[in-house]
């Protein structure tokens, strides 16, 4: 993402769009991408409605750069 908005890569180039194929393919049934946490758990669980238990803070964070990365292929 930080190539194509920098202006260093464009939505035409292949390395582009194997990327945002990846995204598509690995995007869940209810539009998000779920990934593992790896941090330690020192805080009590608070539950925000999104997907994932335990994971879902991460998970929203990479949601939303998979989101931005997709937005500029979709013009």
């Amino acid at each position: 993402m930080a190539l194509q908005q920098g202006g260093a890569l464009s939505t035409a180039d292949p390395a582009h769009k194997r990327g945002i194929q990846f995204l598509l393919n690995t995007q869940l049934e209810d539009g998000s991408w779920h990934v593992k946490s790896r941090a330690i758990p020192f805080q009590p669980y608070f539950e925000s409605g999104f997907p994932h238990g335990n994971d879902q803070w991460i998970s929203v964070a990479a949601s939303n750069w998979a989101t931005m990365a997709l937005a500029p292929a979709a013009r």
